[in-house]
């Protein structure tokens, strides 16, 4: 087998990449240009290698080199300040790095994941330290996992399966305090004359969903100024992409968005990513509320709400799913 190594937006596009991934179901983050677009807001350098076996695609990865953001921002694509080690991970996303090729057993993914971190290896030299791979399930285990590759458990992602007829059906199996707590907000905001609440909905205003992912990501993290927002370039792409709907509350006399939720299409169902909101916590619980009432009625298996907060998204009947990192030392 044998990895060809690429920048995205900063060289060509191996021609077989967007079949690869659209044929694997794959969410539309994976896509050339999505991938391009996230290249443009972050400061370590992203990769993205296609693995070959006789010529036929049979795998695809994609990270980033560097564990800390010490690159000067918007360096140049494919170049790096300072060595670090490259993680594996889909950008601006909870998911996986890799995908195969369906028919690909695990002695194949294993040929395929060795191919990638050789020509990881060649493509970036003494730059790279070695290669985390992140979001690791224990089925992959078997092609990824191996003597001297150090692994450590890291934040389980929160599953929640669709198991009822209907949302009262929902609410009815959930503890008393807590079915009341969430029914009663349910309705309050979906009665609130000053809120437009859009369910599922293929755009959003990107200078405005831009502002919004910053403000939350700033709530988030020990260093507020060094979070580098998504550009409203990248929400343009977004709002184009197939597979790709938001959850919103807008103010109705502005038509501005005050708290969306990126919901995406994925072989399991839907994977949540980006999140934004300027408004309290009653909005953010009021999301997960109205992608659920979606979920049930579309017939969605299950949706994938993400590492972190994990005790407030079991409470809403989510379950953890064990995750881990898997280093390959150079």
């Amino acid at each position: 087998m044998r990895a060809e190594i690429f920048t995205p937006g900063g060289g060509q596009v191996p021609g077989a990449w967007d079949a690869f991934v659209r044929d694997r179901r794959a969410c539309v983050l994976w896509e050339a240009d999505l991938l391009e677009a996230a290249g443009w807001g972050i400061r370590r350098p992203l990769f993205a290698g296609l693995v070959r076996d006789a010529g036929e695609p049979v795998a695809a990865f994609c990270g980033r080199l560097g564990v800390r953001p010490v690159a000067q921002r918007f360096r140049p694509p494919g170049r790096a300040a300072a060595p670090g080690w490259f993680q594996v991970h889909l950008p601006n996303s909870f998911s996986p790095g890799r995908l195969y090729a369906p028919g690909l057993d695990a002695a194949g993914r294993r040929a395929a994941t060795r191919a990638f971190e050789r020509a990881v290896r060649r493509r970036l030299g003494a730059r790279c330290l070695g290669i985390v791979h992140l979001d690791v399930e224990a089925p992959e285990f078997a092609h990824i996992d191996g003597p001297l590759r150090p692994k450590r458990a890291t934040a389980p992602n929160a599953v929640l399966s669709n198991g009822w007829e209907s949302t009262d059906a929902y609410f009815a199996g959930l503890p008393r305090g807590r079915r009341r707590r969430l029914s009663a907000l349910h309705e309050r905001i979906g009665a609130d004359p000053d809120l437009v609440v859009e369910t599922a909905v293929p755009a959003i205003d990107p200078v405005h969903a831009s502002r919004l992912d910053q403000l939350t990501r700033m709530k988030h993290t020990s260093r507020p100024g060094g979070v580098v927002p998504l550009l409203p370039a990248y929400f343009d792409r977004l709002n184009l992409a197939a597979g790709a709907s938001y959850f919103v509350h807008r103010e109705k006399s502005s038509g501005r968005p005050v708290s969306f939720d990126l919901v995406l299409d994925a072989p399991g169902g839907w994977v949540t990513t980006v999140t934004g909101s300027d408004g309290g916590r009653d909005l953010y619980l009021d999301l997960y509320l109205r992608e659920i009432d979606r979920m049930i009625a579309t017939g969605v298996p299950a949706v994938e709400l993400g590492p972190g907060m994990l005790q407030l998204k079991e409470s809403f009947g989510a379950r953890a799913v064990p995750r881990h990192a898997v280093a390959v030392p150079f």
